[in-house]
C-alpha cells in the first residue's frame, strides 16, 4: 500500500521527466506499482478488512464462566460446547483457554472471599486415641460457614453417609440454618464417581438430604485446593487448638461435650486471624437459610422388641425405655456420636442414652421404671410370710429376786 505522501511525490516526480525505472528505484518501489499509482487521479483511503466471525466467538462468554466456576478440562467443556452446537476444534479451545487461565485464576482467588449465606465448607479430621490399651480412630466432621466463620465440631465413630447427614443436621441447628450451597472434596459419601463427561455423579441418598433442606452441593477441585482452604483450616486449628487440650474423656459424648465448651468459649469467640472479627458476631449477618421442619426419613432405625424388665439390646449392652412400652417394638438410633435415641411408632421420642463404651451393661433411666408398683386395677398382693429354719428361741427375762425366792422353796417329787 503506498502512502498518501508518497502518492504525491510519485506524481511530482514523474512531471519532472523521470522514467518510471527511476521513479521506482528511488522509491524502493515496483515499477507495475508505479504505474498504478499514476494512473490514480487521487490517492487511495485506506480500509481495514474486517475479520472474519471465528466459530469460537459466540462461546467465549461461556467458557470463561466454566471457568471462573472452577471447571479447567478443556475436554469436559469441549463436550459442553459440542452440544450447544460448537463445530470448531478442541485445540482452538485449548488456545484460548490457555490465554485467559492466569486470570482466571487469580479472579477465583480473590473471589474466595464468600458473600453472607453464600457457602459453607465441610471436611472430616481423623484422630488417634488410645482407648483402653488400644489403639483406635475417631472421626471429626467439621463444618465452616464462609463468611463468619463460625465453627462447628462433632466427633463421630465413622463416617458413613447416615453419619454425615445426622452431623450435618445437628450442624444446621448450631448455627440456626444454612447456606445456599456446601462445599466438598471428593469424600464419597457425598462424590460416588463422574460420568463419561467427567460430570460429578453425586450420592443419591446424600442429594435428596441436600435437596430436603434447600441447599446445593459444590465439589472442590482437586486442582484448586484453596477454594476449599476454610475448613482444611478449621481443621488443623483443631488439631492444634482443641485437641492438646484434651486431657482425658469417657465416651463420645464426654469429648463432643468438651468440643461444644470450646466452640462456645474460644473457637467462635476470638478474633479471626482473617476477618479480624469475632466469628459469633459475624454470624449475625449470615442470612441463613431455615431448616425443613419435616425430618428427613433416610436415617438407619434398629427395631427392638421392649423386655418384660422395658429393657431393649443393642451391640451387647441393653438399655432401659419407659416400662409402658413392654411388649411393644420400638426404634433405635445411634447417632454415631455416643448418643442413642429410642423412638415410639409415632416417632416420638421416648429415650435417650449415652452409649456404652463396653459390653455386657445395662444403662437405665429411673424416670422409666416411675409408676411401675401401681400399674394395672389389681392391688398388690400382701407378701406371704417365709418358713425360716434354725428359728433361734425367745428367752423371757425375770428379776433376779424371783430366783433367789425359789431356791428357798422346797421341792417334792412324787
Amino acid at each position: 500500500m503506498v502512502k498518501n505522501g508518497e502518492f504525491f511525490m510519485i506524481k511530482e516526480m514523474k512531471q519532472k521527466g523521470m522514467y518510471i525505472s527511476h521513479i521506482a528505484k528511488e522509491l524502493g518501489r515496483d515499477e507495475k506499482t508505479i504505474r498504478a499509482w499514476l494512473k490514480e487521479e487521487a490517492p487511495r483511503s485506506y480500509q481495514r478488512k474486517q475479520a472474519k466471525p471465528r466459530k469460537l466467538d459466540p462461546f467465549k462468554a461461556y467458557i470463561q464462566q466454566r471457568m471462573e466456576e472452577g471447571c479447567l478440562n478443556a475436554v469436559v467443556i469441549y463436550d459442553e460446547l459440542k452440544a450447544q452446537s460448537y463445530t470448531g476444534s478442541i485445540t482452538t479451545l485449548r488456545y484460548f483457554m490457555r490465554a485467559i487461565r492466569p486470570a482466571v485464576e487469580a479472579k477465583a482467588t480473590v473471589r474466595f472471599e464468600t458473600l453472607p449465606g453464600e457457602q459453607a465448607q465441610v471436611d472430616w479430621g481423623h484422630f488417634r486415641v488410645d482407648w483402653k490399651g488400644k489403639a483406635i480412630k475417631l472421626y471429626a466432621f467439621i463444618m465452616v460457614l464462609g463468611y463468619s466463620r463460625q465453627m462447628y465440631l462433632e466427633f463421630t465413630e465413622d463416617e458413613k453417609v447416615e453419619t454425615l447427614i445426622g452431623c450435618h443436621e445437628r450442624a444446621m441447628h448450631y448455627f440456626g440454618g444454612m447456606t445456599k450451597t456446601c462445599l466438598y472434596d471428593n469424600m464419597r459419601t457425598v462424590v460416588t464417581g463422574q460420568d463419561d463427561h467427567g460430570q460429578v455423579i453425586w450420592n443419591e441418598t446424600f442429594a435428596r438430604f441436600a435437596a430436603h433442606h434447600g441447599f446445593a452441593i459444590r465439589r472442590c477441585n482437586s486442582y484448586r485446593p484453596q477454594t476449599k482452604g476454610k475448613v482444611e483450616n478449621g481443621v488443623g486449628y483443631v488439631r492444634k487448638n482443641f485437641w492438646p487440650r484434651v486431657a482425658s474423656f469417657t465416651d463420645l459424648d464426654d469429648l463432643n461435650r468438651q468440643a461444644r465448651w470450646w466452640l462456645n468459649q474460644i473457637a467462635n469467640q476470638r478474633v479471626h486471624g482473617t476477618t479480624h472479627e469475632i466469628p459469633s458476631e459475624r454470624l449475625k449477618a449470615e442470612a441463613l437459610l431455615p431448616m425443613n421442619p419435616q425430618p428427613f426419613e433416610q436415617t438407619i432405625r434398629h427395631s427392638r422388641k421392649v423386655s418384660s424388665d422395658a429393657l431393649i439390646s443393642y451391640q451387647n449392652n441393653r438399655y432401659s425405655v419407659p416400662f409402658a412400652l413392654v411388649g411393644q417394638v420400638v426404634q433405635l438410633q445411634d447417632e454415631k456420636n455416643g448418643i442413642l435415641r429410642v423412638y415410639d411408632h409415632q416417632n416420638q421420642l421416648i429415650a435417650e442414652h449415652i452409649k456404652a463404651t463396653g459390653v455386657y451393661q445395662v444403662i437405665t433411666n429411673k424416670k422409666h421404671f416411675e409408676g411401675i408398683r401401681t400399674v394395672g386395677n389389681h392391688k398388690v398382693p400382701t407378701p406371704m410370710p417365709k418358713l425360716v429354719t434354725n428359728r433361734t428361741l425367745e428367752v423371757h427375762e425375770r428379776p433376779l429376786a424371783v430366783y433367789e425366792a425359789l431356791s428357798d422353796e422346797e421341792v417334792f417329787y412324787s
